[in-house]
């Protein structure tokens, strides 16, 4: 991993969509209501909740841990997103994700956090990155999907968080995300094996 960044210009987009969610944050008693992933409010053409359920909180410890996770992915990927990839990450997985809910979880009424989408971005970089580090990120895909797993064992629990972020860890959001950043890393890697074949001469 190199300590320049692929696209320098990456801070200043991250920084305004990291200031959105922030603010979003700190203002979570007005705006959630409008915002959040909410089940019937979708159903009745209020498709903008796709991309924001993820953008809005239960509250300021909920947004500033889900903001640190954000940090460190970008700090460690930084050799490998840019700000296309950065914003494909989020209008790719954010609808995809919402949708999964939309369809798989008939019984959740509503849904706030980034949590599910920042499981799409690890995975979404481990997978973009696996060639150059194969065996680190192997070994931290195992232990990501390793977790997944053990989320929708009946014996997880994630209580000790309530006190903090006065809700419950929908784990099911974290599942359709990773699988969500799976699905682009898939889709990015055929669009380049594709690119690349077309610029090869005849034989």
């Amino acid at each position: 991993m190199t300590l320049s960044p692929r696209d320098p210009k990456l801070w200043p987009h991250a920084g305004l969509f990291a200031a959105l969610v922030l603010l979003l944050g700190l203002a979570h008693g007005w705006v959630n209501p409008w915002l959040r992933y909410d089940r019937a409010a979708l159903l009745d053409g209020q498709l903008w909740r796709l991309f924001t359920g993820h953008l809005v909180h239960l509250n300021h410890w909920h947004t500033l841990m889900n903001l640190a996770g954000l940090g460190l992915i970008l700090w460690f990927f930084r050799d490998l997103l840019d700000r296309r990839r950065f914003w494909l990450w989020f209008l790719v997985c954010a609808p995809l994700s919402s949708l999964a809910l939309l369809l798989l979880d008939p019984r959740l009424d509503w849904y706030v956090g980034l949590s599910g989408l920042l499981q799409g971005l690890l995975v979404l970089c481990l997978l973009l990155g696996w060639r150059g580090h194969p065996g680190l990120h192997s070994l931290v895909l195992a232990v990501v999907v390793g977790r997944l797993i053990w989320e929708q064992t009946p014996g997880y629990d994630l209580d000790y968080l309530r006190a903090w972020i006065h809700g419950r860890v929908y784990v099911n959001a974290h599942l359709y995300g990773a699988i969500s950043g799976a699905l682009l890393a898939a889709a990015l890697a055929l669009r380049a094996r594709f690119a690349g074949s077309a610029i090869q001469p005849p034989a």
